[in-house]
């Protein structure tokens, strides 16, 4: 029995022979459906796996994925980061890129990830290889490929260990000409005083993806947008003031606090409640000075019944 099925059969209290078992079947327990894509056009398919493989593919991110670096620029899906974080970044430039990966996810599939093992000289046995492959991809159907699911829980930190060498190969680039970088997931940004520079990045992106054998990833043309101060700019849903600072924006100020006011005078369904505490803690870390203007508003004890304290 291989050093990693043991460990995996020891930390989940699982016969071996019961866990290799789930394991070959991992690529296949999956609940596949699909969702609109927020802009309408078209479906995003959504591979969600079973609790018994989702049991397994948190152990590989705690165990094994978590050992590996990731990069400062990916702050998507890291303790103490957040969208805010990843907006930040940029709110004293005046001009913004923004670059968008297609069909990410599906886009890495597990020969990246034994590339990546090859690359970094990693000691894993080619049994404990296929082993973590089966676990940690899925397999779609009328096709062999094992590919990184949506739904999956260490897909975020699985992303993020695959991409670490090009996060620093743009990381690098971008500093050398004063460019500021962030990527949250398959959502790139840059910024810098010199709209020109921001072109110039754009295209030298796309080079090195076309030079990169692995992870095979391209840039969806469709979603790529450069914008100024004298446009609204947004980072991962958040708008960059002329100022400075970073604010939830005008209309989604606007509807919450409609929402707050139906709460408040007529009640909200309880899933309406669910989602509005949890727009509030949201709001809370993003601009503070917001929910304090609520409590002038509706009273703190109302407030604390949304959870804000």
């Amino acid at each position: 029995m291989s050093d990693l099925l043991n460990r995996m059969a020891r930390d989940l209290f699982l016969p071996p022979n019961s866990l290799r078992s789930l394991i070959q079947s991992a690529p296949m327990r999956y609940k596949v459906y699909s969702i609109p894509k927020r802009n309408g056009n078209g479906f995003r398919v959504i591979a969600q796996p079973t609790p018994a493989v989702k049991e397994l593919q948190r152990w590989v991110a705690d165990r094994v994925l978590a050992t590996y670096d990731v990069h400062r620029a990916a702050t998507a899906y890291k303790k103490a980061s957040s969208i805010l974080e990843n907006a930040t970044a940029h709110r004293n430039s005046r001009f913004l890129l923004k670059l968008d990966f297609e069909n990410f996810f599906n886009s890495i599939t597990s020969h990246d990830l034994l590339a990546f093992f090859d690359r970094k000289q990693v000691s894993f046995s080619d049994k404990d290889r296929q082993l973590l492959c089966r676990i940690l991809f899925w397999r779609r159907k009328n096709t062999p490929d094992l590919v990184m699911s949506i739904g999956a829980p260490s897909s975020p930190s699985l992303c993020n260990v695959l991409l670490y060498d090009f996060d620093v190969a743009v990381a690098t680039h971008c500093a050398a000409f004063g460019v500021t970088y962030t990527r949250y997931a398959d959502d790139m940004t840059f910024s810098c005083d010199e709209p020109w520079r921001l072109r110039e990045i754009e295209q030298w992106v796309s080079r090195l993806l076309d030079g990169t054998a692995s992870p095979r990833l391209r840039i969806n043309a469709s979603k790529t947008v450069h914008v100024s101060k004298k446009s609204s700019r947004r980072v991962t849903g958040l708008v960059l003031t002329n100022d400075g600072k970073v604010s939830l924006g005008r209309d989604r100020k606007r509807q919450l606090r409609a929402m707050v006011h139906r709460f408040i005078t007529r009640g909200l369904p309880e899933d309406e409640c669910a989602s509005l505490r949890g727009w509030m803690a949201h709001v809370h870390a993003v601009e503070p000075s917001f929910t304090s203007r609520l409590k002038e508003i509706y009273g703190a004890e109302n407030l604390g019944r949304l959870g804000v304290k």
